[in-house]
C-alpha cells in the first residue's frame, strides 16, 4: 500500500522536467482507462475545482494534469462541445479530454468528499446514477489511506471502512511485511490491507494514544475503551470501542471490537426463534420468577439475544437492573452496573447489592462461581426474573454445568424455566441467491429424506460484489430451546443425565437440529454453513419421530 508521504506526484515530477506530457499522462492513464489515483496532486484538483463553486454544474470529470494553460481531464463518456467550451470559459484554459474507466471516475470522487479526521458509516454511492454500490473493500480503503495526513486519521480511515462494511471487529496484526488490518464481518474475518512496515509501529502508538493507554509500555496487554461520534447519513452518533492490545513477535497486535450506540436490536421476533420456540420463550418472560440461562461461545449472540429481551421487558412497571463485564450497550429504562473486581464489584457482591434495591428483573453477565450461581439461584426462588449467562456446547449441557458450579440441586430444578443455547449463522445473500438441489450427502447430514422436503424452498448464493463474493450477508440466530417441565424437574433433583437424553429424545425437544432443517428447507441459510456453527454432537443427535409439514419444515 503507498501512502501520500512516500511518493511524487506525477505533476510535479513534469514541473521538474523529469518526464513529458505525454510520459505523464501514460503514467496516470493506463491503455484499459484505469487511472492510478495515488500519482495524482491534490493541488491540480484543488485548483480547477476552485472554478466552479457548485459542483453539480461540473461534468464527470477527473483533473489529471495542468500544463502550460491547459487542464488534462479524465472522462469516461464523450463531452458535447458546449460542455468543453463552458468548462474553457470558466478556467481561462484549455481543455483536453484523456479517455478514462467509469470506475476510476467513481474512485476519485469519493475521495474528493473524503473526511480523514472524522468516522463515518456512511455507504458508497455511485456518482452517475446516485445509488449505492458495493465497494471493493481494499481498493477503497487504500485509496482513502492513501489521503490521510497523519496516523489517528489512518486509524480513523480503518474504522470507516469497518463501520460502512458491517464490521464486528478490527485486526492490526503485525508481520514481517508491514501491519496487516484485517475486518470480521459476518463472523468472519477478511484481509483488507498491508500498512508498510515504516509506519506500522506509528500506527499502533497512534491507537493507544487514542485509548489512553501507556504508549510506554509494550511488554504487557493492555485493554482501554475508545468514545468517539460517526456520522450516519444526517445523523451524528455514538461509537464506543473496546481496544485490546497484546506483545507478539514482530510488535503488538490490536483488536478494536466496534459497538456503535445505536441500538442495534429491534424485536424478540426478529432474533430468529421459530414459531413454537418464539411462543415458549414469551411464556418465560411473562413469569414473575424464575431463572433463565443463555449459553452458547463467545460470539453467538448471546449478548443480542438478552439485550433484546431486556428492551421488551423494560416498561414502566418494572425495575430491571444488571451486572456486566463490560457494559457493551446503554439500554433505556435500564440500571447497569459494571464489574470492577479490583475494587471489589464482583458479580456476586453486584448482584448481593442488586437484591437491595428492590428489582423485579436481574441480569447477570455471567455466571462464573459458586457464590454468584448460589445467589442467582435464591433471587430466582424469591420473586425475581434473572437472566444469565453459562458458557456449554448446547441447552443441556448447561445442567450439569450449573449443578457443577455448586448450588443443591432441588433448588436449581426449582428455579430454572429454560435454557437457550445459540449460535449466529450468515444467511444466504438476497442478491443473489438463487435456488439449489439438495445433494445426498445435504440430505444425509440433517437425517431428512428427500420425500421429507420441498427442494424448491433450498437457496444458496452464487457470491457477488455485495456479499464479498462469500453468497452470505448478515447473520440470523439458531437457536435450541429447553423448557423445563415438570418431568424434567425431577431427573434433574435425583436423575442422570442419561435419562435426560432419553427424555428429550421422547418428547417435542426444540434441538438445534430442527432450528437448523427449518433454516436450511425455509432458504435462509445452507448445510455448509450449519456444519460451520453448530456443535459436531448436534446433527448427530437424530430424534425418534420427524414428520414434515406440507411447507418443507420438519416438525417433531
Amino acid at each position: 500500500m503507498q501512502t501520500s508521504s512516500t511518493i511524487t506526484s506525477v505533476w510535479q515530477r513534469l514541473r521538474n522536467r523529469e518526464v513529458t506530457c505525454e510520459e505523464a499522462l501514460a503514467l496516470l492513464v493506463n491503455p484499459q482507462g484505469n487511472v492510478n489515483l495515488y500519482l495524482l496532486d491534490r493541488e491540480v484538483s484543488q485548483r480547477f475545482l476552485r472554478e466552479f463553486p457548485d459542483p453539480r454544474n461540473l461534468p464527470p470529470v477527473v483533473p489529471l494534469l495542468l500544463w502550460r494553460n491547459c487542464y488534462y481531464l479524465g472522462c469516461h463518456q464523450t463531452l458535447p462541445s458546449e460542455q468543453i467550451q463552458f468548462l474553457t470559459d470558466r478556467t481561462f484554459s484549455d481543455i483536453k479530454i484523456v479517455p478514462i474507466s467509469s470506475q476510476s471516475f467513481r474512485s476519485w470522487f469519493h475521495t474528493q468528499n473524503l473526511d480523514p479526521t472524522r468516522i463515518t458509516a456512511d455507504p458508497i454511492v455511485n456518482p452517475l446514477n446516485g445509488e449505492h454500490e458495493a465497494e471493493d473493500i481494499t481498493q477503497v480503503t487504500e485509496i482513502y489511506l492513501s489521503k490521510a495526513e497523519d496516523q489517528i486519521s489512518r486509524i480513523r480511515t480503518i474504522i470507516s471502512g469497518a463501520l460502512r462494511n458491517r464490521a464486528s471487529d478490527i485486526h492490526l496484526e503485525p508481520t514481517p511485511e508491514g501491519l496487516r488490518v484485517r475486518y470480521r464481518i459476518d463472523g468472519i474475518l477478511r484481509d483488507v490491507t498491508m500498512l508498510p512496515p515504516e509506519i506500522s509501529r506509528r500506527a499502533i502508538v497512534a491507537l493507544k494514544v487514542m485509548s489512553n493507554m501507556d504508549i510506554g509500555e509494550s511488554r504487557r496487554p493492555q485493554d482501554a475503551r475508545i468514545g468517539e461520534q460517526y456520522t450516519a447519513g444526517q445523523d451524528s452518533l455514538g461509537l464506543d470501542m473496546r481496544v485490546s492490545t497484546l506483545p507478539c513477535v514482530g510488535g503488538e497486535k490490536a483488536v478494536i471490537r466496534l459497538l456503535p450506540r445505536r441500538n442495534p436490536f429491534s424485536n424478540i421476533e426478529q432474533l430468529g426463534f421459530t414459531p413454537q420456540a418464539l411462543s415458549i420463550y414469551q411464556h418465560w418472560l411473562k413469569q414473575p420468577q424464575g431463572m433463565v440461562i443463555f449459553t452458547g461461545p463467545t460470539g453467538s449472540g448471546k449478548t443480542s439475544t438478552l439485550y433484546t429481551t431486556l428492551q421488551d421487558l423494560a416498561t414502566e412497571h418494572v425495575n430491571v437492573v444488571t451486572v456486566e463485564d463490560p457494559v457493551e450497550y446503554i439500554l433505556p429504562r435500564i440500571t447497569q452496573t459494571q464489574v470492577h473486581e479490583l475494587a471489589g464489584m464482583t458479580f456476586a457482591a453486584g448482584l448481593r447489592a442488586i437484591l437491595r434495591q428492590d428489582p423485579d428483573i436481574i441480569m447477570v453477565g455471567e455466571i462464573r462461581d459458586s457464590e454468584t450461581a448460589e445467589t442467582a439461584v435464591r433471587a430466582a426462588l424469591t420473586g425475581h426474573l434473572v437472566l444469565t449467562t453459562l458458557h456449554t456446547n448446547d441447552a443441556v449441557s448447561a445442567i450439569p454445568r450449573l449443578k457443577d458450579i455448586g448450588p443443591d440441586p432441588g433448588l436449581v430444578s426449582d428455579a430454572l424455566l429454560g435454557i437457550v443455547a445459540q449460535r449466529l449463522a450468515r444467511k444466504v445473500c438476497p442478491h443473489c441467491a438463487a435456488p439449489h438441489e439438495p445433494s445426498a450427502s445435504e440430505l444425509a447430514l440433517l437425517g431428512l429424506e428427500r420425500s421429507q422436503i420441498n427442494p424448491e424452498s433450498w437457496r444458496k448464493g452464487k457470491g457477488c460484489g455485495r456479499c464479498f463474493n462469500s453468497g452470505y450477508m448478515g447473520r440470523e440466530a439458531i437457536i435450541e430451546l429447553l423448557n423445563i417441565d415438570d418431568a424434567m424437574r425431577q431427573i434433574i433433583y435425583e436423575g442422570t443425565m442419561t435419562q435426560l437424553h432419553r427424555y428429550l429424545a421422547e418428547t417435542s425437544f426444540d434441538s438445534f437440529r430442527r432450528a437448523a432443517i427449518e433454516k436450511v428447507t425455509s432458504g435462509v441459510t445452507t448445510v455448509e454453513e450449519v456444519l460451520r456453527v453448530l456443535p459436531h454432537s448436534a446433527l448427530n443427535r437424530h430424534q425418534k419421530k420427524a414428520t414434515v409439514a406440507t411447507n418443507g419444515a420438519l416438525v417433531r
